[in-house]
């Protein structure tokens, strides 16, 4: 067999496993889908909640610009860039045309962050403050641009976003003021209920036996029937993996699939919710037969790219079939 059939062969068995799948309802509205990396190496600002639920957002914020912790010593944090989800990053930019080194995800080095109490204006909150020293390499290698402040706007976003009710512990949700007299109600089937990813979920991080394993959401906001809310903002939402597979050599790229089962009402029912599936694919979201044949011949060296979904991303679901709910 000639070096061009050999090639052909490899690029038709490639583009037949090729299965390019994308969200089908995830919306990530503290996402940050193009990163671009800045010159301030220093980003300070007042948050107005508590430090502990600012702590809470800036974990989960972290993937979001490729960083991971090194020394978490309450609120006091250190770090670096994680080359992994760099990479996913990186991807990501690539898909939408941002050029130029490091694809706008920022130089190597290290970051701080302190968070304190504050009060500003009369508001009580915290001060975050972040710090970026990049490596000390002499030349353009290391680079300068930083990515302080993506990281700022993303905290702040998740801290407003992500309610301050951990679901699992409470699955009832936020409580109310005054609940008055529990009254009982009939939720209609197709009740639309939208729900956040508590978690941010990287593939790399994954195990491999995760199928079946639990996927924990937060519903965005209330869900009230004539008035009566039967679901409350920070209720726990709940989902199953179904699928999730590592990256491998020859482009095959982790995938995360995942499918919904049910949400908390007020009075501690699990209400069952329509079927729906998601997917999410590592690798390039937009790959040509022309791009694939370049990459063919190294294929066999090369290893795919890992899959990410950022905290706070929403998604749509609604509720299945008619239940008699006791709500306020």
């Amino acid at each position: 067999m000639t070096k061009n059939a050999i090639l052909s062969a490899a690029l038709v068995a490639l583009l037949a496993g090729a299965q390019w799948v994308h969200a089908q309802a995830g919306n990530a509205p503290c996402g940050i889908e193009v990163i671009r990396a800045g010159s301030q190496h220093v980003d300070g600002r007042f948050i107005p909640f508590p430090p502990e639920h600012v702590k809470f957002a800036l974990l989960k914020a972290f993937p979001d610009v490729g960083w991971k912790v090194t020394k978490d010593e309450g609120f006091h944090l250190r770090g670096e860039k994680d080359m992994g989800l760099s990479q996913v990053l990186g991807q990501k930019n690539s898909d939408e045309g941002v050029e130029g080194r490091n694809g706008g995800g920022g130089a190597l080095g290290k970051w701080t962050v302190d968070i304190r109490e504050a009060t500003q204006d009369g508001v009580h909150g915290s001060q975050l403050h972040i710090e970026f020293h990049s490596n000390k390499f002499k030349g353009r290698a290391a680079g300068t641009a930083t990515l302080a402040e993506p990281l700022g706007d993303e905290t702040a976003c998740l801290a407003k976003l992500l309610s301050a009710n951990d679901p699992v512990a409470n699955p009832r949700g936020l409580e109310a003021a005054n609940n008055g007299t529990l009254q009982t109600v009939t939720i209609p089937d197709g009740t639309p209920v939208t729900v956040l990813l508590r978690d941010p979920i990287y593939s790399k991080r994954l195990p491999k036996d995760s199928v079946g394993a639990t996927v924990n959401f937060e519903v965005a906001n209330d869900v009230a029937v004539n008035g009566v809310v039967l679901i409350r903002r920070g209720a726990l939402a709940s989902g199953h993996f179904t699928d999730v597979e590592k990256t491998k050599s020859r482009f095959r790229h982790a995938q995360i699939s995942f499918a919904f089962d049910a949400v908390t009402a007020v009075d501690g029912q699990k209400v069952p919710v329509a079927v729906e599936s998601e997917s999410v694919k590592g690798g390039r979201h937009a790959e040509t037969a022309e791009a694939l044949q370049f990459a063919v011949l190294g294929a066999l060296a090369m290893h795919g790219t890992d899959a990410l979904i950022s905290a706070g991303t929403s998604y749509d679901i609604s509720i299945s079939g008619e239940h008699t709910v006791g709500g306020y």
